[in-house]
């Protein structure tokens, strides 16, 4: 056999086998980096700083674009007290161009670090930056004593505003606002009489976006909830009461000359159409009036179902 052959042989089958083993390598290097992440993980998330920290420094010898690992690392030294490693962290973190959420939560973890050393601008336009990034912790803003000292900033204000509108924007929404006239607790009484009808309480909820009503009488219990329709733009209240054909909509619902008007249909006992109109009116701070009334022939005659008045109570 050819010498030559041989030899050129031979020098390809160990090129082969270095890079096979090579590639075999690299890949352990990486599962054991990816278990190194995993265990550095659970002992963040079980809040052992100091070993937390340690692997993590481990693993970021081999894998130091890792965002994820460089942000919680600086969490790591935040909790321990060691500042300054933790600031440099956080600016590793962001220097690998990051997630919107771990770029939000490096740079409110920066801000809650300037603040600590009365860098009050700093903080300031790290919030703003994480803000912009998606940081909306109104509970963080609102609880952390390395923000107690930002607090009366104008500045820091303007941006829990901010969040605040971002969180619950039905709360800044004027269309949203109208019918809070009718939330509160109330006795409710058939109008002009002193005779207790009922009770209600009504209340703001989903942020803002809804009001939930709660009746109770001694012949009914019933509850509704009252939104904005995203396909009319207009007030719908849905309804359902304990009593028989109990389920309801009122729709259309418009605030104007101080009240707020529904209209709805239904079919009576004979099955013919009726149609409804259902108003509240926003008598003052502490009373509404609700008036029900319904027609059999398209209007031309009315005939109410009830009338009450919500006295707000004491």
């Amino acid at each position: 056999m050819n010498y030559k052959l041989l030899k050129g042989i031979g020098c390809f089958v160990f090129l082969l086998l270095t890079s096979i083993s090579s590639a075999i390598a690299q890949n352990a290097m990486k599962k054991t980096a990816r278990d190194l992440i995993k265990i550095a993980d659970s002992l963040y998330y079980a809040q052992d700083w100091k070993n937390a920290k340690k692997m993590y420094e481990s693993v970021l010898k081999d894998t130091s674009h890792n965002s994820i690992a460089w942000n919680r690392l600086g969490f790591s030294n935040f909790n321990l007290g060691i500042n300054d490693e933790a600031l440099e962290d956080f600016q590793k973190a962001l220097a690998y161009n990051p997630m919107p959420p771990v770029k939000a939560s490096a740079l409110s973890r920066m801000a809650r670090l300037h603040a600590l050393k009365n860098e009050n601008q700093k903080a300031i336009a790290d919030l703003d930056s994480a803000i912009s990034a998606g940081y909306i912790n109104l509970s963080e803003m609102d609880s952390l004593k390395e923000f107690n000292i930002l607090r009366s900033d104008p500045s820091f204000k303007k941006l829990r505003e901010k969040i605040y509108g971002i969180t619950f924007p039905c709360m800044a929404d004027p269309h949203a606002r109208e019918f809070d006239f009718w939330a509160g607790d109330w006795d409710v009484y058939p109008t002009g009489t002193k005779t207790l009808a009922g009770q209600s309480t009504v209340q703001i909820i989903s942020g803002g976006c809804a009001l939930l009503e709660n009746w109770t009488s001694t012949a009914s219990t019933g509850k509704s909830i009252n939104y904005i329709d995203p396909v009319t733009n207009k007030w719908k209240q849905a309804w359902a009461g304990s009593y028989a054909a109990g389920i309801q909509e009122f729709v259309n619902g418009e605030y104007k000359d101080s009240a707020m008007r529904f209209v709805f249909e239904f079919k009576d006992a004979q099955g013919h159409r009726n149609i409804g109109r259902f108003i509240f009116y926003n008598e003052g701070p502490n009373q509404v009036r609700q008036f029900n009334e319904t027609s059999a022939d398209d209007g031309k005659t009315w005939t109410t179902s009830y009338d009450f008045t919500y006295i707000r109570k004491k």
